[in-house]
């Protein structure tokens, strides 16, 4: 368990306004193993980095717009001051070397300091997800310290969530979504945050990550969805998506079902979700859910 000394290092009221070190913006893609040996890091580097990016840019922004603000009432004074380089990067060594009970109570602890739970996911807990793909860069972490810093992280998430919901964001008039990636496609975390951050919209949803054509095929054959969002990480799953929309549009049991595509393939590309077949695209969270309840909207009217 941590001590008192390190939950002091990390309150963000002890440190500066420092930056971590900006590399290169990070563009991963999915690989089936860990490396085999270093010959293959230049291969590996593409799946590092596609992991945090989905962590830094695009799930943390997603699943913080699906949380209303969290503020503990009487535990202090809310700081909008930025966190420092050592919270950062000390919470990045902590994922890999405590259990995710311990980086828990860290967390809590700066909920409790007057953090703000959107402060929490955006200003820490994005930072340290992009300094563990720096660590396995600079060869000061491996692969699988980096692997299980980030599942400790997918977790701290999930806890999170639970703990702030808010079940009266539910609607009455449920969207439906089916939220898949191609198969062979081996993260989860984006796809999963994705799927969670419609149903805190108020969406009855369902997720399903690496997913066969004839899975989505069945699912969609027997249950209405108002949308099937698809997660495209890299251009070899395009031939998989197009096709898995072409076979969709023919036995979905909501004959305008629509299908909306994303990931990091697909952000500053619009135009190949309508190369694919798909009827729009977003790049971020917020774009998402705006897009997505909108055309439902326009579409419903106009049938």
């Amino acid at each position: 368990m941590p001590n008192h000394d390190t939950l002091v290092h990390l309150d963000p009221r002890n440190h500066g306004q420092e930056d971590i070190k900006q590399g290169s913006t990070p563009s991963w893609n999915k690989s089936d193993s860990a490396p085999a040996n270093g010959g293959e890091k230049s291969t590996d580097v593409k799946i590092m980095e596609l992991l945090a990016q989905m962590v830094e840019g695009d799930i943390i922004p997603r699943l913080m717009l699906a949380h209303k603000t969290h503020r503990e009432q009487n535990t202090g004074q809310i700081t909008s001051k930025p966190l420092g380089t050592n919270a950062i990067v000390d919470l990045a060594h902590i994922l890999l070397t405590h259990e995710v009970d311990d980086v828990e109570l860290i967390l809590h602890a700066y909920l409790k300091s007057g953090l703000r739970l959107d402060e929490v996911y955006v200003d820490l807990l994005a930072p340290a997800a992009r300094h563990l793909g720096v660590m396995w860069e600079d060869d000061t972490a491996t692969f699988s310290d980096v692997t299980i810093g980030l599942g400790r992280m997918q977790t701290l998430l999930n806890r999170l969530s639970d703990t702030y919901r808010n079940e009266e964001d539910v609607r009455a008039d449920l969207a439906s979504g089916l939220f898949v990636t191609p198969a062979g496609e081996m993260h989860s975390f984006g796809i999963r945050m994705v799927d969670e951050l419609f149903r805190r919209a108020g969406w009855r949803t369902l997720c399903e990550p690496n997913s066969r054509i004839n899975d989505v095929l069945a699912i969609v054959g027997n249950e209405s969805f108002h949308i099937l969002g698809i997660g495209i990480s890299c251009e070899a799953q395009v031939p998989f998506v197009k096709e898995l929309i072409r076979q969709v549009r023919k036995v979905s049991h909501n004959r305008h079902i629509l299908v909306m595509v994303g990931g990091s393939h697909i952000v500053g590309r619009p135009e190949l979700a309508a190369n694919i077949g798909a009827d729009f695209s977003a790049s971020d969270g917020r774009e998402a859910i705006a897009i997505a309840e909108t055309v439902i909207y326009e579409h419903s009217n106009s049938h």
